[in-house]
This record gives C-alpha cells, sequence and structure tokens, in this order.
C-alpha cells in the first residue's frame, strides 16, 4: 500500500491523498452542525462513553445509540415517560449509569443501573434533607463507589447510590463536575432563590465546600455548567447566563473570556488537549456555539446557519473522537465534526490524486463540472493492512453525497504528534479507490449514511 503524506497547516492528509498547492487568502466560512437522530424530540441531557452515546428526553425517557457500529440507530434504554435532566454513565465502567429526572409523572427524582440495559432501579427514596426536594444532576467517581447528586442541596453515596448523606452545600444546584486531575476536587453551581448565580467547590470529597464565584446578587447569572480540563490540574471553565468565565487556579480566580445571550453549556473535546467547545440558547431562544483552540483562553462562533435556528439545553463531546461534539436541542441531538481551521478540497485532477489547500475555496465559477461523491475524515493510525482490504478503521463523513470537485471542508486540527487523513470516492460507489497492490479501502464504521432514525 503505497502512501504519501503532505502537510497542510496542522492538517496531514495520508494515503495517496497529496496536498500542500498554495495559500489561500482568508475568506468566510460557515461551520455547520447536522442532525444526529431523535429530531422530533426534545432532548434535555446527553452523556458519552467510549462506544454509546445517551440522551435523555423531556416525557420520552433515555435513548442510546451504539457508536461502535453502523446503522444500529437509537434505542429506547429505559425510563420510558420519564423526563430526564442528566445522565451520567461511568467510562471505565460503561455498564454502570445514573439518571436523574424532574420527579414529573409519578417517576422518582434518581436512578440507578448497574448493567447497561434498560433496568433502572430507583435510589432516591432514602434521601436526608434538602429542600427544595429535587434532583438535577448526578455524576459518580469513574471507577469507584462514589456519587453525587445535586439539586436542592448536594448529597453524596460511597456505595453506588445505596445510601445517601446531604453534604454542607448551597440549595438551587444545577451541575455538577468531578476534576478529572483531582478525582477529590467536586464543582456545582446553579442559582439562589433570587436568582442570583454561584459556582461552589469542594477540594476534600464533598466534606466542606466554598463559593468560588457569585454574581454579587445580580440576577440572571445561573452557574449552568462546569467543565474541568482533562489533564490540566487547575484548569476550568465555568457557563453562565449570558457569559464563560475561565479559571487556571483552581477557582482562585475567574476572567471572563466569551460573552453572548445564551445560557452556556461546556465541555473539552476528549482527543484534543487545546480544544473546547461552549453552546446554549437564551431562555426560549435559539442556538450560539463556539469552539476555543488554545485551552478556552479565546473563542471563535461555529453556531452555523441550522443549529442557530434551534434551542440547545445540554452539549456533550464524544468520549474519544477527535473534533465530534453533540447538542442536546428541541429537535433531537446535533452533532459537529470540525470546528478547525477550513481547508479546500480539490479533487478536480481525479480521486486518487486530490489535494488539500489551507483556507476556503476560492470562487472559481462554472469552469469546473461538479463532482458528486462522499468524502470522509480518519485517523491514519488506526489504518490496517488485511488480507482483502485496507481497512481504514471508523471514518468521520464529510461530504455525503455532496460535490467533492472544489469544496470547502471542515475538520478539526489534529492532536498534538497526530494526524488526520482525507480520502473521496464517486457517487454510487463503495470503496475509496484502492491501493497500490489492488485492494479497495474500506472503513470499519462511520460511513457516509444516516446515524439511525428517529423512534
Amino acid at each position: 500500500m503505497r502512501q504519501a503524506m503532505r502537510a497542510v497547516s496542522v492538517l496531514v492528509a495520508v494515503g495517496c491523498v497529496v496536498g500542500i498547492a498554495r495559500a489561500q487568502a482568508p475568506a468566510t466560512f460557515t461551520w455547520e452542525w447536522k442532525p444526529f437522530g431523535l429530531q422530533g424530540v426534545l432532548v434535555r441531557s446527553l452523556a458519552a462513553a467510549p462506544s454509546v452515546l445517551c440522551a435523555g428526553t423531556q416525557g420520552r425517557g433515555i435513548f442510546c445509540l451504539d457508536l461502535s457500529a453502523t446503522g444500529n440507530g437509537w434505542r429506547q434504554a429505559g425510563l420510558d415517560g420519564a423526563t430526564v435532566t442528566w445522565i451520567w454513565i461511568d467510562p471505565r465502567r460503561p455498564q454502570v449509569r445514573f439518571a436523574a429526572c424532574d420527579g414529573s409523572g409519578g417517576f422518582h427524582r434518581l436512578y440507578q443501573n448497574l448493567n447497561g440495559g434498560a433496568t433502572w432501579t430507583p435510589i432516591d427514596g432514602g434521601f436526608p434533607g434538602g429542600f427544595p426536594p429535587y434532583v438535577y444532576a448526578v455524576q459518580g467517581v469513574p471507577g469507584g463507589p462514589a456519587v453525587f447528586a445535586a439539586g436542592g442541596g448536594i448529597w453524596k453515596s460511597d456505595d453506588l447510590g445505596m445510601t445517601w448523606r446531604l453534604l454542607p452545600a448551597d440549595e438551587g444546584d444545577d451541575c455538577l463536575e468531578i476534576a478529572p486531575t483531582d478525582l477529590r476536587t467536586v464543582w456545582s453551581g446553579g442559582e439562589t432563590a433570587f436568582f442570583s448565580g454561584f459556582t461552589l467547590q469542594s477540594r476534600d470529597g464533598g466534606a466542606t465546600w466554598k463559593t468560588v464565584w457569585d454574581s454579587g446578587l445580580i440576577g440572571d447569572n445561573q452557574t449552568s455548567d462546569v467543565s474541568a480540563h482533562p489533564l490540566v490540574h487547575g484548569l476550568a471553565i465555568t457557563g453562565h447566563e449570558g457569559f464563560v468565565l475561565r479559571t487556571t487556579d483552581n477557582g482562585d480566580s475567574f476572567s471572563e473570556v466569551l460573552a453572548a445571550p445564551a445560557r452556556f453549556f461546556l465541555d473539552w473535546d476528549a482527543a484534543n488537549p487545546s480544544r473546547a467547545y461552549a453552546a446554549g440558547s437564551p431562555n426560549g431562544g435559539t442556538a450560539y456555539a463556539f469552539v476555543s483552540r488554545d485551552f478556552g483562553a479565546t473563542w471563535q462562533e461555529i453556531t452555523g446557519t441550522l443549529l442557530a435556528q434551534r434551542m440547545v439545553l445540554r452539549l456533550q463531546a464524544d468520549d474519544a473522537r477527535l473534533g465530534v461534539v453533540y447538542a442536546a436541542t428541541d429537535d433531537g441531538v446535533w452533532r459537529h465534526y470540525g470546528g478547525g481551521l477550513p481547508a479546500c478540497l480539490d479533487t478536480r485532477g481525479g480521486f486518487e490524486e486530490l489535494l488539500l489547500w489551507p483556507g476556503v475555496c476560492p470562487p472559481v465559477g462554472s469552469q469546473w463540472p461538479v463532482i458528486p461523491g462522499d468524502a470522509i475524515a480518519f485517523d491514519p493510525a488506526g489504518v490496517k493492512l488485511e488480507a482483502d482490504r485496507v481497512n481504514l478503521g471508523e471514518v468521520e463523513c464529510l461530504i455525503a453525497g455532496g460535490d467533492v470537485a472544489f469544496t470547502t471542508i471542515d475538520t478539526p486540527e489534529p492532536a498534538p504528534g497526530k494526524a488526520i487523513a482525507i480520502l473521496t470516492r464517486p457517487a454510487g460507489a463503495l470503496d475509496y479507490g484502492q491501493s497500490s497492490d489492488g485492494l479497495p479501502r474500506l472503513p470499519a464504521a462511520g460511513d457516509c449514511g444516516t446515524p439511525g432514525v428517529t423512534p
């Protein structure tokens, strides 16, 4: 299998794919989100593990999608009829899951699932204290027995939810985050009965808490989300109504890094430590979405024209896939792959001679005919030579049945030391060309197609 490697900015193309041609002048580009299933359903919460994505809905329970398979679609995964405000999946034990509900329709406030299936056990019967008696968020220590729940107080269980105790923390909490770099550092936040926002932190596993930020009695500044960096200790971003704050010293000080009229939800890219995402909507309004490529210090808008028509209610980066982030909306789950610097895909010379130009494709008029086809991105480190094929591994669809002749594409920057490869195929083809020894290039999963159907 012959291979060629060329760099395009920080994008690297591999595998009978060549580029660079020459630099292009900066131009306008719109980053777009795509529907990813459950359209027509209001989705309130999202949770991801390496092989699964689960969505908590308004009045329809939980649906999950197997990310390791192609074409299986979203499937009902329990609590049918419940409104699910938060889901947590243990990334080390994906069969261990917890869900918080709003308590309507006769459902309990908190459920436990230890078999990864549709069997959920209510575990809030013995909740001590706390007023008002609601649970909005739940999160556990990966691989361990400790679980936290937040709402009309903060509770902790040391036995996977069988027994609970009320912690000495403020009421009115709307989010939870356990810092990956220090599992004894726990974040929460929300707003008081007077709509004054606050952020809490415990550095001793919940035994004691302190307020690390508050809005100074100014209303409508709720802390809606906290996301601690997966690798850099002390780095965290907090989402509020109208702005995002950033701390590099574990909450001792904060700086405002993003402002827009939205209630912000946040997450870090699981595969590239410098990237973070922020998205949300004003109360009853449409969406805003942003990406940061410098550890949350500065942000660029990636809302696009399609997501802007939706209301975003939660944000979740994929647990393993570079550049993949999901939004829970009033119209199902939406997905974004990219948010990096755009590149111009040039297949005018043939599918085996494609070029990648840095930046946006310049206008070329009608002198080049449309070439219908598909374009994919993938990790070249996952390519395997098999007896009857070149296995491309899991791929991401960039263009499905569109023009691949001379088109601007959106891909994420590779993580340090990594690469992203691009391949194209004509419309109707099954493989992405052949290697020099005649073997077809075929993906193992994630080819251009639909993620599933709405139930």
